[in-house]
This record gives C-alpha cells, sequence and structure tokens, in this order.
C-alpha cells in the first residue's frame, strides 16, 4: 500500500479554524494541568464540615477541581495555555495572535 501521496494534515474547512484549535487544545492542557496541581495540593486536606463533608466531599472534590482549573484557564492569568498555543501553531507552521510580535 503506497501512503506517499497522502497528506499528513487533514484539510480545514476554514482558516481560522488552525489557530482556534490551536488555542483550544492550550487551554484544555492548561486546564488539565491546574486541576493536576489542585488536586495535589488538596490531596492533604481533610474533608471538613463545611461542606458536609464525609464520602460526598471526597467523591466530588475532583470535579470541583477540575471546574477550579478550567476557570483558571479561561481566566489565562497564568499563561500557560498562551505557551502551549504559540508552540502549536509554530509546529504546524501557524501564526497566533499571541505570537505576532
Amino acid at each position: 500500500m503506497d501512503i506517499s501521496s497522502l497528506s499528513m494534515t487533514a484539510p480545514t474547512a476554514k482558516s481560522a479554524t488552525p489557530n482556534r484549535t490551536a488555542e483550544k487544545a492550550g487551554q484544555e492542557f492548561e486546564a488539565l494541568m491546574v486541576g493536576q496541581m489542585l488536586e495535589s495540593m488538596f490531596a492533604g486536606v481533610e474533608t471538613g464540615s463545611a461542606f458536609g463533608g464525609g464520602q460526598g466531599e471526597r467523591t466530588w472534590r475532583s470535579f470541583m477541581l477540575q471546574e477550579y482549573g478550567k476557570a483558571i484557564a479561561e481566566a489565562g492569568t497564568l499563561g500557560i495555555g498562551r505557551m502551549v498555543e504559540a508552540d502549536v501553531a509554530r509546529l504546524y507552521g501557524q501564526t497566533s495572535e499571541g505570537t505576532k510580535g
């Protein structure tokens, strides 16, 4: 089977789509990373009576921390997402708003 004629990249419908894809990838990565850091921070914190405590709080805490990570990434205050976006754009030979000088 000869695959040399196949393109390495999928065709895109719009020219703005690749930049948006890089931006989304950066934000999702930042949200995941921040969520994981928060889970590490909260690993040693005992569940208290402020939110009911017990098994229910332990079960739902990870969801809460994931949402915190998404909110922090959406705010863009850490800049991790912008760095990932710039690297993804550079990797695929595109320019993004964050990389224009």
